[in-house]
C-alpha cells in the first residue's frame, strides 16, 4: 500500500464495533479521517488502540470512494492451538498497543547509563560537552526523590535519569548536575487528567528536577511479528 499524503482512511463498521476508541473517533471526526502519511495513520489507528485484528484494507481498483484505505476488524486474530501448527516452525502474532508502549520505554530503560536521546538532551539543556558527564538510568523513579504520592496522585514516571559530572572515582561519584523524570508515550497516546496534574505539580515544586514528556514515533514497526518456540530438555534442543 503506497504511503501518500494526505492519507485518507474510512472507518468501517467492524472496526467501530470492535474498538470503543474508533467509534468515539467516528462520532467526533466523521467516517473518513486524513493523516499526514500511512505511517501516521498506523500509529494512531492501530498501534495506539488495544484491539487485536484491526487492519488496513486497500480499496478495490474500481472503488469509487476517495480513500486510501479502510480500517477493518479482521476475524479470528487468535487461531486455536491446533490451527497454529508446530511452534518450532513459526507462529505469527499481532503487534499490540501494550507491546508498542513497552518498546518505547525500552529505548530508555534498556540502558544502565547514557541513553543517547537523554545524553543529547542533557548536553543541550546544561550547555555541556557530552564527554564531561554521565547519565544514570533508573527504572524506579521513586529512588530519584521528589515524588510525593499524596500530591502527585496517580502519576508515576516511567523512568528517571540522574546527570553527574564524569569523575575518575566512578560512575556515581561525580557531582549531580541535573535530575529528570520522564513519562514515555508512543504516537499520540494521551494522558489522563490526574497524570497531567501530577506532572505539573512536581515540575513546579522541585526546581532541581525536570519533568519530561518523551513521545516516541514507532509508526514504522510492523503490525505483526513471527517467532519460533522450542523446548530445551535433557537431550538438548527439541525439534
Amino acid at each position: 500500500m503506497p504511503d501518500v499524503s494526505p492519507f485518507r482512511v474510512a472507518l468501517k463498521r467492524s472496526a467501530c464495533a470492535a474498538a470503543a476508541e474508533i467509534e468515539t473517533l467516528r462520532q467526533s471526526a466523521g467516517e473518513v479521517l486524513s493523516y499526514d502519511s500511512r505511517a501516521d495513520a498506523v500509529a494512531k489507528l492501530i498501534h495506539a488502540v488495544d484491539c487485536p485484528g484491526l487492519r488496513f484494507q486497500e480499496p478495490a481498483p474500481n472503488d469509487p470512494a476517495d480513500v486510501d484505505a479502510y480500517l477493518v476488524k479482521v476475524r479470528d486474530p487468535r487461531p486455536s492451538a491446533a490451527a497454529r501448527g508446530d511452534p518450532a516452525t513459526g507462529w505469527t502474532f499481532d503487534t499490540r498497543a501494550q507491546q508498542v508502549g513497552a518498546l518505547a520505554e525500552a529505548l530508555f530503560d534498556a540502558y544502565r547509563y547514557d541513553p543517547p536521546p537523554i545524553v543529547a538532551y542533557a548536553a543541550r539543556d546544561l550547555e555541556r560537552d557530552p564527554d564531561t558527564f554521565r547519565v544514570r538510568v533508573d527504572d524506579d523513579p521513586d529512588r530519584v526523590g521528589g515524588l510525593d504520592p499524596d500530591l502527585d496522585g496517580a502519576w508515576h514516571p516511567d523512568v528517571a535519569f540522574t546527570v553527574r559530572d564524569r569523575d575518575e572515582g566512578g560512575d556515581d561519584a561525580g557531582r549531580v548536575l541535573k535530575r529528570y523524570v520522564a513519562e514515555v508515550k508512543h504516537g499520540s497516546t494521551s494522558f489522563e487528567r490526574n497524570q497531567r496534574d501530577g506532572m505539573v505539580r512536581l515540575a513546579e515544586r522541585d526546581a532541581k528536577l525536570d519533568v519530561l514528556l518523551v513521545r516516541v514515533d514507532l509508526s514504522g514497526i510492523p503490525q505483526s511479528y513471527d517467532l519460533t518456540i522450542r523446548a530445551i530438555d535433557a537431550g538438548g534442543l527439541s525439534g
